[in-house]
């Protein structure tokens, strides 16, 4: 296979809601500023225009092959919703999302919906929490609140539904990389960068890579917190730089995909797999349990 497809950056969207902030100094801080209070942000999403102006969708669609792969999975979408003020319900528009909480008050808590007409249930609402969603859940986030959505494009047709919401113990966080979800549908995970490593795509599925801090740089792009990167399945191999700094990767896949490539053994694919890393990593096990061919 001949790898040529650059990496595509990916300008967000910042869309005004009457909870939303004035100001949003942290995130996406190249990308252009509408004059009234910022409630959402889409990073990654299908109708996104690419650093070279051209629709994301449509890029998609010339080009499936090269752009999602062997599997042909849609990439997950990405945004981040932030509060001054108690939210709107914001529904889960897809069967399967991540959220994390990224900053929030001390005593926070969001109200979940699980459907039409339920009553809410409230969670704790802290930063450096996940909550998994499944289709029909609404979410109130508080005032002063910052979390990211990964949402899964993809749904396998066997796979069984997802509950409609359920909190999430994360693996550890202080290794290279750590998962946040492991699903049929996609997995989200958590890479701290060393001083020096590369990407190398492998043809089978995409990636959607953003900055959670600053210090990134994928293949000569700087990324500031909040900016994304797509990877196309049959992209050329380009290096990631940005020694301590962090990233969310999210792909359409329950198997770690092994493009990560860097200098400190053991291999970012066997870290995924760490047999005690897998103990306490979320999953929905009757999906997976589903996939598996019979005996």
């Amino acid at each position: 296979m001949t790898f040529s497809a650059d990496p595509i950056r990916l300008h967000p969207r910042l869309l005004p809601r009457r909870w939303g902030r004035e100001a949003v100094p942290a995130w996406c801080e190249g990308a252009p500023r509408p004059p009234v209070p910022i409630g959402e942000i889409w990073i990654a999403h299908a109708h996104n225009m690419t650093s070279a102006g051209v629709h994301f969708g449509a890029l998609l669609a010339e080009a499936p092959q090269s752009m999602l792969g062997e599997l042909g999975r849609a990439p997950p979408t990405l945004r981040l919703i932030t509060t001054a003020e108690p939210s709107d319900p914001i529904p889960a528009e897809g069967a399967l999302g991540l959220w994390r909480v990224l900053e929030a008050p001390l005593d926070a808590r969001v109200n979940i919906y699980a459907g039409e007409g339920a009553p809410p249930r409230a969670m704790r609402c802290r930063r450096g929490d996940l909550v998994r969603v499944g289709a029909g859940a609404r979410l109130v986030f508080p005032a002063n609140v910052t979390a990211l959505e990964a949402r899964a494009n993809f749904t396998p047709t066997n796979a069984p539904s997802a509950a409609r919401a359920q909190k999430l113990l994360a693996a550890s966080e202080k290794r290279h990389r750590a998962a946040w979800l492991r699903d049929p549908a996609m997995s989200v995970e958590l890479w701290t960068l060393p001083k020096l490593s590369y990407l190398e795509p492998d043809g089978e599925t995409c990636h959607v890579l953003m900055a959670l801090t600053p210090g990134v740089t994928v293949g000569g792009h700087v990324l500031n917190r909040g900016d994304a990167i797509f990877l196309p399945a049959e992209g050329r191999r380009v290096s990631m730089t940005g020694e301590g700094a962090q990233v969310l990767a999210a792909y359409p896949d329950l198997v770690p995909t092994d493009i990560w490539k860097h200098p400190q053994p053991p291999r970012p694919a066997a870290l995924a797999l760490d047999p005690a890393t897998v103990m306490r990593t979320p999953t929905n096990l009757e999906a997976t349990m589903a996939l598996r061919p019979a005996a």
